[in-house]
């Protein structure tokens, strides 16, 4: 009688495990990733100041953190374009290296008061499409009985950062190997952006409050002389003229509230990852007194 109780016993245990087992792989089968295409990167300065250099930073599994050299000499590695690291929508711990990271070396900066260094940068104007309806920029989804999906721009679903820093030695640029410099650069400046977590420094193209949805057209970030005075250093560019240089980084990285709102009005749910598309426009550089 014994046996028999231990036999019946260890076949619901095999039952029980076969079905978790089951539950996880469908789980595990269902997860989503997010994807962004690549994100171009030219800064047109409309001041004196000039852009002497650009590098992206990014996260890779693989390799860990990857410096590009952003430029159209693709014979010497250099790369238009760079693509956001995944975010995985269920193992979120995962997603804590996202950030694609821009660093411009900045010449000729004016160390003047009341000057700002501001980046804009234009987007498509389209954030959610209502059911049965056309692509809106502001929807509250309390005042009507349809349901919404978020579109898939990437302007949709980051938040872009600004800040700055005194002169260094760029990562060495590659796609193939992990270079320590590369890491040490790349997590340095993801602990000086989770600090901004406010201010001019910080914006975003879509917000959601409750069950309202806006979005703007463009978003404008920009740091003041009193932020930037104590960064600036003395370099000779590559025409011998010697000026004031700066490295100003651009952070674009997931919004988690956007994540959220997005991952509860999702489009297809039977779908695998998601890829969004790049919206955005030509980066302007703007150097003056506040009202730039």
């Amino acid at each position: 009688m014994n046996k028999r109780k231990l036999i019946l016993s260890a076949m619901q245990l095999f039952l029980i495990a076969l079905c978790l087992s089951l539950v996880t792989v469908a789980w595990l089968s269902n997860n989503k990733r997010i994807k962004t295409s690549n994100i171009g990167m030219t800064i047109q300065p409309v001041s004196d100041v000039a852009t002497l250099s650009c590098y992206a930073l990014r996260y890779d599994g693989t390799y860990g953190a990857i410096c590009y050299k952003i430029g159209d000499d693709a014979e010497n590695g250099e790369v238009l374009d760079v693509e956001m690291t995944e975010f995985d929508r269920i193992f979120r711990d995962r997603s804590v290296n996202t950030p694609l990271i821009y660093a411009v070396e900045l010449a000729n900066v004016p160390d003047t008061a009341g000057y700002y260094i501001t980046i804009k940068v234009p987007c498509s104007a389209k954030f959610v499409l209502p059911t049965g309806g056309t692509a809106t920029n502001n929807y509250d989804s309390s005042s009507s009985e349809n349901g919404f999906v978020i579109q898939r721009y990437i302007s949709n679903i980051v938040s872009v950062k600004v800040a700055c820093g005194g002169q260094i030695t760029m990562p060495t640029p590659t796609t193939t190997q992990r270079v320590q410099n590369n890491v040490n650069v790349f997590q340095a400046q993801q602990t000086v952006f989770r600090s901004i977590t406010s201010g001019d420094a910080v914006g975003q193209f879509a917000t959601v409050s409750g069950t309202v949805y806006s979005k703007e057209t463009s978003v404008r970030v920009r740091l003041s002389q009193s932020d930037y005075h104590d960064k600036l250093y003395d370099a000779t560019d590559d025409e011998g003229v010697t000026s004031k240089h700066l490295m100003l980084y651009i952070q674009f990285d997931y919004d988690q509230a956007l994540m959220d709102a997005f991952i509860e009005h999702m489009m297809d749910d039977s779908e695998g990852d998601v890829a969004f598309a790049d919206d955005l426009g030509l980066i302007q550089m703007l150097v003056g007194t506040g009202g730039n």
